[in-house]
């Protein structure tokens, strides 16, 4: 017998041989596919990091630039409104223009233009009197009166020298050099 249990015996310890590499084999593959599983999170956790960074940062961005827009827009406001009161202020200085100042504006410009004389000037109520002592060939009107600066009409045709539509007439063009002057950066 002693054969037989040595036989029994060798198939055992082969056996338990075979177990021991398969074992060997099984560990080994788990710990590949642990290595491998613990390597793929930290993959996605590197890439949802970046992922986040990036979100955080295009926030950032987009926070950052609505303030940049926000203050310009305030700061553009508030230019606005500084030179509609450097407008404003303009024409209310021309309304109170002196006289001697207002005849030589009137003159000035009546000299320049080609007319009839059978035009009507409409004036400022304080400035008629004034006007008809000057002798200018227009017929000053008695009914009609300008807050500032003058009209001249002619068969429905009015030229319109008012210092609030002179004003109006010319901002465009003075809009860029009084922005240059006033808001100098």
């Amino acid at each position: 017998m002693s054969n037989l249990e040595n036989l029994v015996q060798r198939i055992i310890d082969e056996a338990k041989e075979k177990a021991n590499l398969i074992m060997e084999e099984a560990n080994k593959a788990k710990d590949e596919i642990i290595a491998s599983k613990e390597k793929e999170a930290n993959e996605n956790k590197r890439r949802l990091l970046e992922r986040a960074k990036r979100e955080a940062d295009l926030a950032k961005e987009r926070i950052i630039s609505g303030a940049e827009l926000k203050v310009r827009n305030e700061k553009l406001l508030a230019k606005q409104q500084i030179m509609e009161r450097v407008f404003n202020l303009a024409k209310e200085r021309l309304r109170a223009l002196e006289e001697d100042k207002y005849v030589s504006f009137l003159k000035n410009v009546l000299k320049g233009l080609q007319l009839t004389g059978e035009e009507v000037l409409v004036v400022p109520e304080n400035m008629k009197d004034t006007v008809k002592k000057l002798g200018i060939a227009l017929k000053v009107s008695e009914d009609e009166t300008v807050e500032s600066g003058f009209l001249i009409k002619d068969k429905g045709i009015i030229l319109n020298y008012t210092f609030d539509s002179l004003v109006e007439h010319y901002r465009d063009e003075m809009v860029t050099e009084l922005a240059q002057e006033l808001f100098k950066e």
